[in-house]
């Protein structure tokens, strides 16, 4: 039985364009985006931690017409966006609609500086998507461990798992941030973001099931790192299938 993180066949990389449909508050510090239409008929998503690189460009930037992958590169001289990686929260293909999250940090981070000020007929412009991660159907058990960042994959992950044995640890700030997800939520409570306690804290009193795990995990990078340790050294997992993504680094400014 293998459990390498496995990936779908990647899709042809495209730039799309898209404008806002809706926003809301997930919780009091995430907000959902909702982009669709029209521009998007022909996306295809494959689920899981499937995400795209979004342009964040300046509202004042003079921006090549048409707009395609190839004239956005050719511009890069002149006009630079911020490029940020995010998971699709959802995609409904019959609706045409895709859903973004976003951890919002106040305007620490060109990403949540716009989220925060996002508003319907807003562009939302991105490029991809990604190969997506493919569990294993073969594995004994599933172990998803991540913080606020990866609800998304977390939550994709989960739904792509029907019937199968899934315990999941996302790390979050306080009870405020919990939604409406089957997982174990490990909370900050004071504690600052990039600490690696409280999710080892959680992992080291949890009760695993028997049988080898399919691990997916991701995070800020030294905590991955210190997960990593744990469930190598302490949990006996092998070490090759325990291959934690870093989504952001403590003290450089990713969204």
């Amino acid at each position: 039985m293998s459990t390498e993180r496995r990936r779908a066949r990647r899709q042809p990389t495209k730039l799309w364009r898209a404008p806002v449909l809706r926003t809301c508050r997930v919780t009091p510090r995430m907000a959902r985006i909702t982009v669709g239409g029209p521009s998007i008929d022909d996306f295809v998503g494959a689920g899981t931690d499937e995400n795209v690189m979004l342009y964040l460009y300046e509202p004042d930037a003079e921006l090549p017409e048409p707009l395609t992958l190839e004239t956005a590169r050719a511009a890069l001289s002149r006009v630079r966006p911020y490029m940020r990686t995010y998971t699709i929260r959802r995609h409904d293909p019959v609706a045409n609609e895709i859903d973004f999250d976003f951890v919002l940090h106040g305007d620490h981070g060109p990403a949540s500086r716009w989220a925060t000020r996002a508003q319907p007929g807003d562009d939302v412009i991105f490029v991809g998507p990604s190969p997506a991660y493919q569990p294993d159907p073969g594995a004994a058990w599933h172990l998803l461990v991540g913080d606020e960042t990866t609800i998304p994959a977390i939550n994709a992950i989960m739904t792509a798992l029907p019937g199968a044995t899934v315990k999941a640890f996302i790390e979050i700030e306080d009870a405020t941030e919990e939604q409406d997800l089957n997982v174990t939520w490990v909370r900050r409570d004071g504690v600052p973001a990039g600490s690696s306690e409280p999710l080892v804290k959680a992992l080291s009193a949890a009760q695993f099931p028997d049988g080898a795990p399919a691990v997916w995990a991701a995070g800020e990078r030294e905590v991955m790192q210190a997960v990593r340790q744990h469930l190598v050294e302490e949990r006996g997992i092998d070490r090759a299938h325990v291959r934690p993504a870093a989504y952001w680094r403590l003290g450089h400014t990713g969204s």
